[in-house]
């Protein structure tokens, strides 16, 4: 199971991942990145992946391709050292960007500040809604379920 959270801030978005990135779980990583198509730059935050399998692994270059021919800027964060590993094993790990350590504190410090933001405070429409960063879960069904943010 997949589950994303979901950070627009400013020209950056930042889905948060949590879970497996396998063959039961791309098409939600997928769906995600691609109902944002104008975002200048698309961080995904892999703090919380405990497997990615070849389909994961699929995944992940092609939505560097989509990033690519889209003219966003795609980069990886927190990689955790099984997928730190696999990149490394599968000669990928030169094909992405990997967020240096100074510009994920500022992408986390700004999504902390954001989350203390009422919706009123960030805006009113979609925009306050995207911005919430409301966790969605994905089961094996492919069935998605919102879950209220915390």
């Amino acid at each position: 199971m997949l589950t994303l959270t979901i950070h627009k801030l400013g020209e950056v978005t930042v889905f948060r991942c949590a879970g497996r990135i396998t063959t039961g779980s791309v098409d939600a990583l997928r769906n995600a990145v691609l109902n944002h198509p104008h975002t200048p730059i698309a961080v995904l935050d892999l703090v919380g992946i405990s497997a990615v399998d070849a389909a994961g692994l699929g995944i992940l270059v092609s939505l560097r391709k989509w990033a690519d021919a889209a003219g966003t800027k795609l980069k990886l964060m927190n990689l955790v050292p099984r997928v730190e590993a696999l990149l490394e094993l599968t000669n990928l790990s030169s094909a992405f960007e990997v967020c240096p350590v100074y510009e994920m504190l500022d992408l986390l410090c700004r999504a902390a500040r954001q989350s203390r933001l009422t919706p009123e405070a960030r805006g009113n429409g979609d925009e306050a809604t995207a911005a919430l960063g409301r966790p969605v879960e994905f089961a094996k069904s492919g069935s998605a379920k919102m879950m209220t943010a915390s």
